[in-house]
């Protein structure tokens, strides 16, 4: 690791990490160790990531592909080109960390696998993102986020909440790419830690499908021990206006709930601690709804809040972005580019000793092409030009 700065540094101040990642998993791993001072050097092909002209955007520019790729530097190199390989070779002598998210067999077709960089570089730390992981019978196979969503139980196992369904429900968010992203950057940081003891580097397997079934702990472990009735599912409860929930998971939380809404002869009407607790519970929840009908969803939180249950409205993700304690732990960044500005989550990462924050800059394609190769690589200008000229480099006209 390189010599750390004396001015607020992050935990991670002082790693370099080439990040050959696209789309989510990979490129959020490496935003979230920006966020904790590493110097992210996202290397592009000439063509840049693909995200960047990804929905949402203005002006042809991802806000997506800007929230996962904060305060990373950017150069775009041709590694198709024996001078592209050889560029990142020598970033790679004074590099930490390699994180890519390729289909398995894609990095040594570039000569860029993990065994060829532990060659030249024996302490480099090298993780691989991917849907099923580097070996075995499906490790070859293409996987985004839904794939493993529906490959890995999940998607299934909400039926058990919504019995009418008759066919999964559609899916398109990424849960399963940014829990991947934070099992890898926990590894990453997990292996730097054991280099400081040992010297040694590290090879890194996440695989989303491992990562999917280590989170669904529940549904794991009910598939092999199913229950009689399952397991009560927290239902909207429709107010006047909107929907609220309410989840009373404790006794205390329920004799909360039933104090507050006057209501507290509904313990023994729908005991929750017996056998029947399961049709006790779809009976609660119907005349919760009853009692709810004479309010608005803001008065109803309000009243069972006030008794100290468990509850929150549902709200949209506009309402959600506004929500005073977002404003009030500083939970929201605004970032600016040539089109204009935009808000984005700060770092879910507080910490109290060490700088902790989203840095709010968007680099362009191939835009730290001459700093690196300058100030890093020692390169000539000459040189850099001769690059440029070969096609080797590219960046943002």
């Amino acid at each position: 690791m390189r010599n750390q700065t004396a001015v607020s540094p992050g935990a991670l101040d002082g790693v370099r990490v080439l990040d050959l990642t696209a789309y989510v998993a990979g490129p959020y791993a490496t935003r979230l160790m920006a966020d904790m001072g590493a110097e992210i050097i996202k290397v592009e092909p000439p063509s840049g990531d693909y995200m960047r002209s990804g929905v949402p955007r203005r002006g042809g520019k991802g806000t997506y592909f800007a929230q996962v790729n904060a305060g990373k530097k950017s150069v775009a190199i041709d590694l198709t080109k024996p001078e592209g390989i050889d560029l990142f070779f020598r970033l790679l002598d004074i590099s930490d960390v390699v994180i890519e998210n390729y289909r398995p067999g894609v990095m040594q077709r570039y000569g860029l696998d993990y065994a060829t960089l532990r060659n030249r570089k024996p302490d480099i730390i090298y993780c691989s993102v991917s849907g099923y992981g580097q070996e075995g019978p499906a490790s070859g196979l293409s996987a985004y986020a839904p794939i493993i969503h529906a490959a890995s139980g999940w998607e299934l196992s909400k039926k058990s909440y919504e019995p009418a369904l008759e066919k999964p429900m559609r899916n398109n968010d990424a849960t399963a790419d940014f829990m991947g992203a934070t099992h890898a950057m926990g590894a990453i940081c997990a292996a730097l830690f054991r280099r400081e003891r040992t010297g040694e580097g590290e090879r890194l397997d996440i695989a989303m499908m491992d990562v999917m079934h280590s989170v669904l702990a529940f549904e794991y472990q009910e598939a092999q021990f199913p229950p009689k009735r399952g397991r009560p599912s927290f239902i909207p409860v429709a107010t006047k206006d909107g929907f609220i929930l309410v989840v009373p998971l404790s006794l205390k939380n329920y004799d909360d709930l039933l104090a507050a809404i006057g209501h507290p002869e509904w313990k023994e009407k729908y005991p929750l601690n017996t056998q029947g607790h399961f049709k006790a519970w779809e009976e609660l929840m119907a005349g919760l709804e009853e009692w709810a009908a004479d309010y608005t969803a803001i008065e109803a939180e309000a009243i069972i809040s006030a008794g100290g249950c468990p509850v929150t409205r549902f709200l949209t993700m506009e309402e959600s972005m506004n929500q005073p304690q977002v404003a009030y732990r500083g939970a929201q960044v605004e970032m600016r580019d040539d089109v204009g500005p935009f808000k984005v989550p700060n770092t879910p990462m507080r910490t109290t000793n060490s700088e902790s924050r989203l840095r709010p800059e968007i680099a362009e394609i191939g835009q730290h092409n001459e700093e690196i190769l300058r100030d890093m690589l020692k390169l000539a200008d000459t040189e850099i030009d001769a690059l440029y000229a070969q096609k080797v480099l590219h960046k943002k006209p």
